[in-house]
């Protein structure tokens, strides 16, 4: 249940279907699971919407500033997966956005049991 949530400033639209696969395929292998199993979404933020260096960005300006991507897994990943998933999906968040992975900001968020409601239940 790996959930990955992109946002990025563009100047040109993305083929948001080829990212949310490639990223979710990337993030699934990594991870050791199903692609079916990763959930993804993409939103593109509006120019005037980010401020990175001191100042709001516009989107003529989106090589100059990161996508902000957020892994929210379960806890229990050792560090080497969790440092897999976040190269994976920062080569993968960079190919789909055509920017560098170097560029790509990732985070990787650990849920605790008993913290999320999912299929009728709290897991």
């Amino acid at each position: 249940m790996p959930i990955i949530r992109i946002e990025a400033l563009v100047d040109r639209p993305p083929d948001v279907a080829l990212l949310l696969e490639g990223t979710v395929r990337a993030a699934a292998e990594a991870f050791g699971t199903e692609p079916r199993q990763c959930w993804a979404t993409f939103r593109e933020l509006p120019s005037g919407t980010y401020l990175e260096g001191g100042r709001v960005r516009d989107s003529s300006e989106a090589a100059l500033v990161s996508p902000l991507v957020t892994v929210l897994a379960y806890r229990g990943r050792t560090r080497d997966v969790k440092a897999r998933v976040l190269a994976a999906v920062a080569e993968a968040v960079g190919r789909g956005l055509g920017t560098p992975p170097e560029n790509v900001f990732v985070e990787y968020r650990e849920i605790p049991e008993g913290h999320v409601f999912t299929g009728g239940e709290v897991h």
